[in-house]
């Protein structure tokens, strides 16, 4: 093996290196992004099941006029 073949497999690591960090790269973006989204679901459930919940209490309460 000589200088040259060492060199094309070092511009071929290089090359590799870089996909791969970029590939890392907008997965953390995209994982990120959802987990925003999760979060956002999460709330909007949660606001969702205390509206529920006090239309609920609405609900069994006796009307004012008894």
């Amino acid at each position: 093996m000589d200088i040259q073949d060492l060199q094309v497999k070092v511009a071929f690591l290089e090359d590799a290196l870089a996909k791969l960090s970029d590939e890392y790269f907008a997965q953390q973006k995209e994982l990120q992004q959802l987990s925003l989204t999760v979060e956002a679901l999460i709330d909007k459930l949660a606001s969702t099941e205390s509206a529920e919940s006090q239309s609920e209490v609405v609900i069994d309460d006796r009307p004012p006029h008894y």
